[in-house]
């Protein structure tokens, strides 16, 4: 949830830019990508594991409802709709602005803690959190490593950076680097990852670059957080293309787009392929 705002404020045009400046070399790898879309207005997607969520507000607005069970404003619609279950002390949606006249309820809209819902209370939060840092002295290893990660190809998705809108609202946001290790868009990862979730223009096997900031703070990875170690998680990212497989209703896959440089990484010296890892833990 760290530097979520500074993602918000890349503009599709500064997306655009660096895919396209990197197309002729990643197709000699077998990358490609492509943008997810809002279907309201066109404009690029980009939160959410396939990408599908364009604003925080509505990311977050989308997480209390499906993740915690919280309808709101964003999310008005409560999936179990018998009253006997509702019952007259769970209002439809649950987390609203405040406009009661007394705080019998806890929603008096005289007290300013109340006026703007937990929700909308949450993306303000996530939009105005920093980034994570990187380790200020990280080692000879993780240096050579970062070097090794963009010769082998790892940066064509793992963009390590793009710089939010010149001009916005908030100075905080404004014309700021943003070192995201991802290029924000969604790939063909093969059968192996796939989870056969079809989100705006995100197909079953595809999935936005997850931005690598922070990744040395993680406990599980991937997805479905299959595996707490991250070399697995790197050789998760190899899938040679399959057939349907009607046993468990699975359609082709390609074949993993990442391929070319899961092929790289093997091809490395012991040494090298441990320096990407300890890069990797250094940010």
């Amino acid at each position: 949830m760290l530097g979520l705002g500074l993602i918000e404020s890349i503009q599709d045009r500064e997306i655009l830019a660096r895919h396209n400046a990197t197309a002729a070399k990643s197709s000699e790898l077998g990358i490609a990508g492509h943008p997810n879309r809002s279907g309201n207005d066109g404009t690029i997607t980009r939160f959410g594991w396939k990408a599908q969520n364009k604003s925080i507000t509505i990311f977050a607005g989308e997480a209390y409802n499906v993740e915690m069970g919280i309808t709101n404003e964003a999310f008005p619609t409560a999936t179990e709709e018998d009253p006997a279950c509702q019952g007259p002390d769970k209002p439809v949606p649950g987390d609203v602005v405040r406009t009661a006249k007394d705080d019998s309820r806890n929603q008096a809209f005289n007290n300013p803690l109340h006026i703007l819902p937990d929700w909308m209370q949450f993306q303000l939060m996530m939009r105005f959190t920093d980034g994570p840092a990187p380790d200020p002295n990280p080692s000879q290893s993780a240096q050579r490593g970062r070097a090794v990660f963009e010769s082998i190809g790892c940066a064509l998705c793992h963009t390590p950076q793009m710089q939010t809108a010149p001009v916005m609202l908030s100075k905080v946001l404004q014309d700021r680097p943003v070192n995201l290790f991802s290029d924000l868009m969604v790939h063909h990862m093969g059968a192996n990852l796939a989870d056969n979730i079809i989100q705006g223009q995100a197909g079953p096997d595809e999935f936005r670059t997850t931005p690598l900031w922070g990744v040395g703070q993680r406990i599980f990875f991937l997805h479905d957080g299959r595996t707490s170690d991250l070399l697995d998680a790197i050789m998760a990212h190899f899938s040679p293309a399959s057939p349907p497989d009607p046993r468990h209703n699975d359609p082709a896959y390609p074949a993993s787009e990442a391929n070319g440089v899961i092929h790289n990484f093997n091809e490395l010296s012991g040494s090298d392929r441990q320096a990407i890892l300890d890069f990797l833990r250094s940010l």
